[in-house]
């Protein structure tokens, strides 16, 4: 249904201006009946139009008695006579000179507006009057003085009381005249005028009627050459279709136009009123089109108004009026055609004419009533708030310059109450919605049943009724809304203009209730409705398209519940038809347009037609151009459009329609956040949900499986839903996915009993329950793979033949359901139920592959499968045929082309696994596709956070030693440089990606133009790259809960844009001559480049076996088997030393601790070391540099002091110079100095040092920094500058502008390995931390050595220890040559001027009994 706001509008009468005694009437209103747009479920299009008073009003001046003279019989009211005044018993006054006085306090109020002289006049002619008795012959001339004074005097104070004081007057001097009395009609004129201004004001009917009586009986006897007789008929006409307004009788609108036209006759061209009366006979005949909708009308209509504002001088208080009725004209036109300009330019006109109506302009209040609503409705449009709270306010306004018994007060309720609603869809503010309700209740009662403008304001009420069904749920509301607009029409004339505006509203309501009881009766009588409209509307009144649109809405949401292809076509034939009639600028052309998308995309769903669904992202597309933020169909074109790109997505695969899809549902659900009561925000909620879970399935983070099923929970559990069907299925397919990962047996009956409870919510034959259906199957599958219970499969495949014999032969899904039934035979097969299974499931196998295209994602279930069931038949058989059929389909499985990198990275690692254990020649190929593709899935993750979780959520948690065994499958078949290119590639992942991004390539730029060029486009792309990975979402937390879902996946969508350009980038690189493995996991040859200044030894420790290689400068690696090593021992000695230290860790147990380290440090030695540096001495001298790169739990223990600990022995300490490295790659990066940056001449040393670090860090005063930092002053050479930023300067914006402009740190101050977010680990300073994440962002000019004197610097992630993921680790990556850091706690101080050697022979030159073991070995030196 459509979405439309109600929007009143009045027109205005203007007034005669024809001659100086001619006087201004007040305010009159005229309701009209709404003619509706219908253009949406929650919104009437109906308006009042109000025609204000320009009842004349005649300055008379009656004649006194014979004997009485006048000095001036125009210019002041005559005085009674002499003998009225012997009467009075006042002989002593001057009457005639009170008269005169009172008539030129009169003049002069006129001219300056001065109440005093208007008071002063009304005295005088008060006392005057009260000293008359009833009989005197200057009764009358007196009474009509009096009206006069009180009626100028109501010009400016609209005043009730001077309005009742002329009525009551001007009906004294009526009484005593007759009709044939040459002063008869200008009284009718004046009081006629009065007494329909108190009408308006009062709402009182009869004095409407007397008015009209008189005006009647006037018209008759008045002659017609009478100089009064066309002020006379245009007061009459203004009363009859004041009338008209109350009773409805046509009769009363023909009269009052040709009453106004025979005015118009003796007001020809020149005449001063001539323009008052055009105005006024195009108002009478604009609501006569309004009621009855001829376009001749419309034009005239027109053409009169712009007449009279040809004849208008814009200093006139009829300007403003004729410009108002000009700007509803132009609304009038906008109905007609959708062109919003017109609306634009109404507004316009609107605001000229307040700009010339003064705060006492009788017309004011329907001028701001008018303008109100055009702006509301151009809200409608453009979702401009600021057009919607100005409506709010003018409307408020209006109803403050009107009586609470007005007249017409029910229509700026009306109004009012159609703009609160406006906003709350916006916003959602109960108090908007209840508001509303109230006064369009208080409206209802000022207009009962019998009011022609009742039904208008009941259509009002039925949306309210919709809307607060929408917000708080209670179908009671829409059985009211429903009742109620069926009995209106029941007894509304089918010739009323309300009629068919009523037929919408109640279709609204039926489609409402639809969507709630899913009763396809509630459809079928829209359809009626509708049908039974047609046939009467002409095809080009708007009502026909609205009827249109409300009948294929109706024929599309059958087609959800009950399907049907045949009756898609015809919905979309018809859409597409109403297309032809309506412009871009058309009220209704987003509904149509998403609509027409919606059901394309359904059929798309049916026929796998891709034409189909790319015109609908298309039109979804359009419409969210044209649905600005806050127009009514703008959360329906970005829900729309984004459920589209993921079902494109889905389909067909591309990651961006994935990313935008994000972005545009998770917009939709902050627009709906603020209002989370909405109807929508459950939908929106799933739709979001829904996408999330399509990310999980291609990025495989759990945090997203979660956060979709908790999203999904919060939308099932909302009171106010009504997709329950939907959001069961979309919930029930996240828990069976959710299962998958964790084989939490809840999860998947919890999943079975949603999708039960939702397929018999949907139609046999519907789209939706053929998806349900398959996925209840796959449930129960799994149910039957969990607790193989024979029932479980064969309830799944019956759902499975079910769904074939039901699907189409040509859905596009039957070959999915083909696949998975196939596994269910076999699985039957494998139980021994189904002799035939196995040949069976083959079979489905090869009819699915028939089915698809070349290329198909879904080929690789089917190579899965196949491995799956070769598998089976080997071992049973034992026929090696089998065997490599099965192997055959391992390595198609992990390179399948079209689906995501996890899927192919699971297949890979299922070769894997079955190739170690049937012991297959294949092994090492697929560790290699292994590594290559854990590469490419983690490289998807935008953020270092996500691609922490990615790794160890998704692979290590699983396979925590991938890179390990490679390299042993390597090490067994012979490959040693094979072995240690896949350690290289396998470890210290993270930073490996990240470094490509700060690749140095200025090779490239000196070899031409285009390697300049690409060079320039690597490193922006790079920056870009490096700037977004780091994850600022702890900082964020700190001012908000979390970042905005959009901005969030706004940003995702930009890193992989930016991710696939840098790849265009990278790969033309790689087309250079000498730049052919640019980025690319290096070879040996390049990787043994590490070891130019010592060798570096890689300990490779895994399940299968644990080695030494040794590599050097030149020659091949050196093999060193450990056989007495194996990891459950080193294991165990890891936790060995772990646990001494925390145990020992008090006061006076240095001495304990030292004896416990020892047998430790042994065990390492005779089990791994001792073969190694044997070896090593046959390479190098005592004495030398060597490099250790240790993997799996060695990366936490000093490998550096291990020894034999025996008299005459030599530990490692003595034997070498140590120093680690992360990887070989890091070692080398560390070498490198970038040629980009510009050395400094003299070193620059900076301390950094904290001993009160800030409250939030929990962390005690360190007392010693201050002592330290003085120290390592003493000790810096004269030849490097050198500062200090500690106390309060030792902040975390201080930190980072010191490591980016000094080459050589020491950091003293407290440092904190996080063990859940590795890269939160930090640095306390003294506002906030200094965290990893922040460092690897510093980019420092120059860097060369940092010494980190803080604990836990060098300790890593124990879930992931192959990452090295530690601050020292991070100041490397940042650039520093050579980082000393620490594997454990310390607490006293070193003296550290020289690196590695500096070092090694310190820790040898402590006095070993003021530093005990455990102090002296936990330093250690990485990099160069």
């Amino acid at each position: 249904m459509m979405h439309t706001s109600v929007v009143q509008f009045k027109i205005y009468k203007v007034l005669d201006d024809e001659m100086e005694t001619t006087l201004l009437e007040g305010e009159a209103q005229y309701s009209l009946a709404e003619l509706k747009s219908a253009n949406g479920i929650e919104q009437d299009d109906g308006f009042s139009v109000i025609l204000p008073p320009s009842s004349v009003s005649l300055s008379v001046r009656l004649m006194p008695s014979q004997t009485e003279k006048r000095s001036d019989a125009d210019a002041r009211c005559l005085t009674p006579s002499a003998d009225n005044r012997s009467e009075t018993g006042l002989q002593d006054v001057d009457w005639g000179s009170l008269s005169d006085r009172a008539n030129s306090l009169i003049s002069s109020y006129r001219q300056t507006h001065r109440g005093e002289d208007i008071e002063e006049a009304i005295r005088i002619l008060t006392a005057w009057y009260g000293g008359l008795p009833s009989d005197s012959e200057n009764r009358a001339a007196c009474a009509n003085s009096l009206a006069q004074a009180f009626h100028i005097r109501l010009q400016h104070s609209n005043s009730i009381d001077d309005l009742e004081q002329a009525v009551h007057y001007w009906s004294i001097v009526l009484e005593l005249s007759t009709s044939g009395s040459p002063h008869y009609v200008p009284l009718v004129v004046n009081l006629g005028g009065m007494l329909r201004r108190k009408f308006e004001w009062q709402g009182k009917f009869e004095d409407l009627k007397q008015a009209i009586m008189m005006y009647s009986a006037a018209t008759s006897s008045c002659p017609p050459d009478s100089p009064y007789r066309h002020n006379l008929l245009n007061n009459y006409a203004l009363a009859v279709l004041s009338r008209f307004e109350q009773s409805g009788d046509p009769r009363d609108l023909d009269l009052s136009i040709q009453t106004h036209q025979e005015c118009l006759s003796l007001r020809p061209p020149g005449h001063l009123s001539r323009f008052s009366t055009l105005s006024n006979l195009a108002a009478a005949i604009c609501v006569r089109y309004r009621h009855r909708g001829n376009v001749d009308d419309f034009t005239s209509a027109m053409a009169y108004h712009n007449e009279a504002l040809g004849l208008c001088s814009a200093e006139s208080p009829s300007y403003a009026i004729i410009l108002m009725n000009i700007g509803l004209m132009l609304r009038y036109s906008f109905q007609r055609s959708g062109d919003l300009q017109d609306l634009n330019t109404a507004i316009k006109y609107y605001s000229v004419a307040l700009t010339n109506c003064p705060d006492n302009h009788p017309t004011r209040s329907s001028l701001l009533a008018n303008y109100a609503g055009d702006l509301n409705l151009r809200f409608m449009q453009s979702g401009d708030i600021n057009d919607l709270d100005y409506s709010i306010e003018l409307y408020t306004n209006s109803l403050a310059n009107q009586s609470l018994a007005h007249a017409h007060r029910f229509s700026s309720l009306h109004g009012l109450a159609i703009a609160l609603m406006s906003r709350f869809k916006v916003y959602g503010v109960p108090e908007d919605l209840d508001l509303a309700i109230t006064h369009i209740v208080s409206s209802m009662a000022l207009c009962g049943p019998s009011h022609p403008e009742h039904i208008s304001v009941l259509m009002v009420w039925i949306n309210c009724l919709i809307i607060r069904y929408k917000t708080r749920g209670d179908v009671a509301d829409l059985d009211d809304a429903i009742e109620h607009s069926e009995a209106a029409i029941c007894v509304c004339p089918r010739e009323s203009t309300n009629y068919f505006p009523l037929l919408t509203h109640v279709n609204n309501a039926l489609s409402a209730r639809f969507s709630r009881r899913q009763d396809v009766l509630d459809l079928n009588r829209i359809i009626d409705y509708c049908d039974s409209a047609l046939r009467d509307v002409p095809h080009h009144d708007i009502s026909n398209q609205v009827f249109a649109m409300d009948r294929a809405d109706a024929l599309l949401q059958r087609y959800f519940h009950e399907g049907g292809v045949d009756a898609l076509d015809h919905v979309i034939s018809f859409y597409r038809d109403i297309m032809q009639d309506i412009s871009r600028g058309h009220q209704a052309f987003s509904r149509v347009l998403i609509q027409l998308a919606s059901a394309l995309q359904a059929r798309f769903e049916q026929s796998g037609n891709a034409d189909d669904l790319n015109c609908a992202v298309n039109h979804y597309r359009t419409s969210c151009e044209v649905c600005p933020s806050g127009h009514d169909d703008h959360s329906a074109a970005f829900s729309g459009l984004g459920n589209a790109l993921l079902l494109r997505y889905q389909i067909f695969g591309p990651l961006d329609d994935l990313d935008e899809c994000l972005v545009h549902l998770a917009h939709v659900v902050e627009a709906r956040a603020l209002a989370p009561c909405h109807p929508e925000y459950p939908k929106g909620l799933a739709n979001f949900a829904y996408a999330i879970f399509a990310r999980f399935q291609n990025q495989h983070d759990l945090t997203d499986l979660d956060t979709a099923v908790n999203y999904l929970q919060v939308a099932r559990d909302h009171p106010n839903q009504s997709e329950r069907r939907h959001i069961l299925t979309y919930l029930a397919t996240a828990l069976s996915a959710r299962y998958n990962e964790r084989e939490d047996i809840d999860d998947l009956q919890e999943s079975i009993k949603l999708f039960e409870t939702a397929l018999p919510m949907f139609a046999p034959n519907n789209p939706q329950a053929l998806h349900l259906r398959r996925n209840l199957a796959r449930s129960l599958q799994k149910m039957y793979a969990k607790r193989q219970t024979i029932e479980d499969l064969n309830a799944a495949i019956t759902h499975f033949e079910t769904y074939l014999t039901v699907s189409p032969e040509d859905h596009p899904d039957l070959p999915l359901a083909l696949i998975s039934l196939a596994s269910c035979r076999h699985m039957r097969a494998k139980a021994g139920k189904d002799d035939d299974g196995f040949q069976d499931a083959l079979l489905l196998l090869s009819n699915a592959s028939e089915k698809l295209p070349e290329a198909h994602s879904w080929f690789f279930l089917i190579y899965h499968l196949y491995t799956t069931i070769f598998g089976d038949y080997y071992k049973s058989t034992k026929d090696t045929l089998f065997l490599e059929k099965a192997f055959h389909y391992h390595q198609l499985a992990s390179s399948a082309p079209g689906i995501h990198t996890w899927d192919q990275l699971t297949a890979a690692l299922r070769w894997r696994t079955d190739a170690n254990v049937f012991h297959h020649t294949s092994a090492l190929e697929a560790y290699k596709t292994s590594l290559k593709l854990l590469d490419r899935h983690i490289m998807a993750t935008p953020t270092v956070h996500g691609r922490y979780k990615a790794l160890l959520g998704g692979i290590l948690g699983d396979t925590p030693s991938l890179a390990a065994d490679a390299t042993a499958c390597a090490i067994s078949a012979g490959d040693l440089e094979l072995a240690v290119e896949l350690s290289e590639q396998g470890r210290g992942l993270l930073w490996s990606q990240m470094s490509r991004f700060r690749a140095t390539i200025n090779d490239l730029r000196v070899v031409d133009d285009e390697g300049r060029r690409l060079a320039d486009e690597f490193e922006f792309l790079s920056a870009e790259l490096g700037r977004r990975q780091s994850d600022s979402s702890s900082a964020v937390r700190t001012v908000t809960d979390a970042l905005r879902r959009t901005q969030q996946e706004e940003e995702a969508r930009q890193y992989r844009q930016i991710s696939s350009q840098w790849d265009v980038v990278v790969g033309k690189i790689r087309q250079k001559e000498g730049f052919a493995y640019f980025l690319n996991p290096m070879p040996y040859k390049e990787l043994r480049a590490a070891a130019i200044a010592g060798p570096v030894v890689i300990i490779n420790v895994s399940v299968k076996r644990c080695d030494a290689i040794i590599i050097t400068k030149v020659g091949p690696p050196r093999l060193i088997p450990l056989p007495d090593a194996s990891l459950g021992g080193i294991t165990t000695v890891s936790d060995d030393f772990r646990n001494i230290l925390r145990n020992t860790s008090g006061v006076g147990e240095e001495s304990v601790r030292e004896k416990q380290l020892i047998p430790v440090f042994r065990r390492l030695w005779d089990a791994v070391l001792a073969p190694i540096v044997e070896e090593l001495l046959t390479i190098v001298p005592k004495g030398s540099r060597i490099w250790w790169c240790p993997t799996s739990k060695l990366t936490s223990l000093p490998i550096h002091a291990v020894g034999p600990y025996r008299k005459g022995a030599n530990n490692i300490l003595n034997i070498y110079v140590s120093s680690y490295t992360p990887t070989l790659s890091a070692l080398m990066r560390s070498r490198r100095r970038n040629a980009s940056k510009v050395a400094s001449n003299t070193p620059s040393f900076v301390s950094i040092g904290q001993s009160k670090p800030n409250s939030g860090s929990g962390e005690k005063e360190l007392e010693a920094v201050g002592a330290e930092l003085e120290l390592v002053k003493s000790l810096v050479p004269s030849s490097m500058s050198y500062s200090e930023v500690s106390g309060d300067e030792g902040t975390f914006s201080g930190a980072i502008q010191a490591l980016k402009t000094n080459s050589w740190v020491h950091l003293a101050c407290h440092g904190k390995q996080d063990f859940v977010q590795p890269f939160d680990s930090s640095f306390a300073l003294r506002d906030k931390p200094l965290r990893l994440s922040d460092i690897i962002q510093a980019e420092p000019e120059n860097p060369e050595f940092a010494f980190l004197s803080a604990c836990h610097t060098a300790v890593g992630d124990k879930n992931a220890p192959d990452e090295i993921i530690h601050l020292a680790a991070a100041m490397q990556f940042s650039g520093f040559r050579s980082v000393i850091g620490t594997i454990a706690m310390f607490s006293s101080k070193i003296d550290c001027t020289y690196a590695a050697r500096a070092l090694n022979k310190a820790s040898k030159a402590v006095d070993k009994d003021q530093v005990r073991m455990d102090q002296r070995v936990v330093f250690i030196h990485i990099g160069a």
